[in-house]
């Protein structure tokens, strides 16, 4: 989509009644097209819009594939890709597993991500400017609710956005990055500094924790409405963590973190039995999560990646770098991730956290955006004090069927303890990425690529040519 295009249109159309027994529910589409005032004349309309969004986010191109265990966990090394024949999706892998961004199926990847992106910002700058004169025709705290989440989405997505395109803060802070959009419109947006952008984001999240700060109770239940359990009080603070650390703000980071940690019953960690179970294996500690998303074609998109009736799957590792990972041959054996979570083929490992066979219920069709240990790896890496940071850390650890580590760490051996969680906890989620680029390390483990030339992606083609963005 044409960057100058990005807001000129909202066409919301019915989608086929989801197998999980929803209503229909509404998705951005050129067909079938229902009027705006038709759509936002009642309370149910803008729920439906704020449910397409939620929809529009789980497609292939973003949180239901590639934004997660496809394209962002390639760049990150966690896979082995080692065909490269005819087939589309692993030569397009190969390639972007060895940073050859002027691939044209790379490229298209990143523009389908920036354009589909800016599309669901889009529709949540229309809901937004629709329901500023009806808070009316809401019922109870509905309003707060509905805006609550749209501003959070809003912020969450222009994040992703720049931790993709735009320079890293601990490298450039004021160079022009990405467009932060608030206004559903035609028209060609700037390139805000990166600092900009993150203070836009706050903004946003700061209004959305007072909307959304009146209801905190959290409900793991299945619900047919999916807009039930998704962005709320406790994921905007989990974000809020997340991009102050991002921009190098350990002492709000650390403060927004322990919200969430002060409050960690609410979010109980995975049982081991559940981990471990036959039936409705708890692959995604469903119980953790702040933020997760949906996907109700997960089982198509994942098993196109990560199953195989041969041999191995494309998302796959070999034996060697996964037991090397989760740290086997010293304590790392009794590891549930590392037990419950692979399966091993010949010389090789793949992950199962996105089956779907033998599940149910709030299991079924969910891919986690935040969760709650990140917060314990938020705190363990902005503490000042390091015996504190590695009680941070122990907490995951030992929740994980791994024994603790010992108090006196240096801060360098803390931070390597770090790192190796965000490896484990993170697999198949495209968080790993962001934490190289974060720190702007120069080397991504699994490249010898210099990563301070891969860490922000070109713009897509129609956005430099209609954006005229030829001089950034």
């Amino acid at each position: 989509m044409k960057s100058r295009y990005i807001n000129s249109m909202l066409l919301f159309t019915l989608v086929a009644v989801m197998a999980s027994g929803c209503k229909k529910w509404l998705d951005v589409s050129p067909k079938t097209q229902i009027r705006q005032r038709e759509l936002f004349e009642n309370e149910q309309g803008f729920q439906d819009a704020l449910t397409g969004v939620y929809l529009k986010l789980g497609g292939s191109s973003l949180y239901g594939q590639q934004m997660t265990y496809g394209f962002m966990d390639v760049l990150a090394q966690t896979y082995t890709i080692t065909f490269a024949g005819t087939d589309n999706s692993s030569a397009t892998f190969k390639q972007a597993g060895v940073y050859n961004y002027t691939d044209t199926r790379v490229k298209t990847r990143m523009a389908a991500i920036w354009g589909e992106t800016y599309s669901a910002i889009a529709n949540l700058d229309n809901i937004l400017t629709q329901m500023e004169d009806k808070r009316k025709i809401f019922t109870l705290d509905n309003f707060d609710r509905v805006k609550g989440q749209a501003l959070a989405l809003r912020a969450f997505l222009h994040f992703d956005l720049l931790r993709l395109f735009g320079t890293a803060p601990v490298v450039d802070g004021a160079k022009p990055s990405i467009p932060y959009v608030t206004k559903f419109g035609v028209g060609v947006y700037p390139l805000l500094p990166v600092n900009e952008v993150i203070g836009n984001c706050l903004k946003d999240l700061a209004e959305a924790e007072v909307l959304l700060g009146g209801n905190k109770e959290v409900n793991i239940a299945y619900s047919a409405d999916p807009t039930s359990n998704y962005m709320n009080y406790w994921a905007v603070k989990g974000l809020q963590a997340r991009i102050h650390l991002y921009a190098g703000d350990k002492p709000k980071a650390l403060e927004a973190a322990k919200v969430v940690i002060s409050n960690q019953a609410l979010f109980p960690f995975v049982e081991a039995g559940r981990a471990s179970a036959t039936i409705s294996r708890d692959r995604l500690y469903a119980t953790e999560h702040l933020f997760a998303l949906n996907v109700y074609k997960l089982k198509d998109f994942a098993e196109a990646y990560t199953k195989t009736n041969i041999g191995l799957p494309l998302l796959s590792t070999t034996s060697t770098k996964t037991r090397a990972l989760y740290e086997t041959t010293t304590g790392g054996s009794s590891d549930i991730r590392f037990n419950y979570l692979f399966v091993q083929s010949g010389s090789g490992y793949y992950t199962t956290k996105y089956y779907q066979d033998a599940i149910q219920d709030f299991l079924l069709n969910t891919v986690p955006l935040i969760r709650l240990t990140e917060m314990y790896y938020i705190a363990a890496e902005c503490t000042e004090d390091t015996q504190a940071g590695v009680s941070y850390l122990n907490v995951v650890r030992h929740n994980r069927g791994l024994a603790d580590l010992a108090t006196g760490l240096t801060p360098d051996k803390l931070k390597a303890e770090i790192l190796k969680e965000y490896k484990k906890e993170f697999y198949g989620e495209g968080q790993l990425f962001y934490y190289f680029k974060r720190i702007n390390n120069p080397k991504i483990d699994g490249s010898s690529a210099d990563a301070t030339k891969v860490y922000v992606f070109p713009l897509p083609e129609d956005e430099v040519e209609f954006g005229k963005r030829f001089e950034q």
